[in-house]
């Protein structure tokens, strides 16, 4: 689906801006096989995400949950909580926006990969107008029936550095840089 398929359901300003052609700088995202564990150092993310009510209303109803604590916001404050409620899987959201598409952690919009699963600990919950950064690094890399699996740890910081979240973001990818070439020329199969 084109870009242009897709601007129909893009409802907020975050959503506008987001590039959704993975395919575009994927010459330049890690490979699998290119991940450095020797300097595996903390490393911060390319941006920042600043949480607007629509972000948390929009990824509800995206993610098709009508949940009202998700995006009724009179709703939300006469609740226990006394406002919006982050969806459980918004940190994705939030992860793929502050990971960006330059340098490291870029992997994560590799054409090609598959998502087995992510381990998501909230510590604190995410509001509307707190704006978080990441700070991640690799964590693990294995082989699991000749299928190639990287794993990062992103941990989510709001603006006064309060530890709100970690991800540890696991997908299935191409092994090399080869690899992503050849899908995406549209040969499939690539692995072992």
């Amino acid at each position: 689906m084109s870009r242009q398929n897709f601007e129909r359901f893009f409802r907020t300003e975050k959503q506008k801006q987001f590039d959704t052609d993975f395919f575009k700088d994927a010459d330049t995202y890690e490979a699998w096989d290119e991940i450095d564990f020797e300097s595996a150092e903390e490393i911060p993310g390319e941006q920042t995400f600043t949480i607007k009510a629509e972000d948390m209303k929009y990824y509800a109803e995206a993610v098709l949950d009508d949940n009202p604590l998700f995006h009724d916001e009179e709703f939300a404050k006469k609740s226990p909580y006394g406002e919006l409620v982050p969806h459980p899987l918004f940190i994705t959201e939030i992860g793929f926006w502050c990971i960006g598409v330059k340098g490291r952690g870029n992997w994560v919009r590799t054409p090609g990969a598959r998502n087995p699963g992510q381990h998501i600990e909230v510590y604190e919950p995410l509001r509307v107008g707190e704006t978080i950064h990441i700070k991640m690094r690799p964590y693990d890399r294995y082989i699991k029936r000749g299928k190639y699996y990287l794993q990062y740890k992103a941990d989510f910081y709001n603006q006064d550095d309060v530890k709100k979240a970690s991800w540890i973001a696991t997908l299935i990818l191409p092994k090399t840089r080869a690899d992503i070439k050849k899908f995406l020329a549209g040969v499939r199969g690539v692995e072992v």
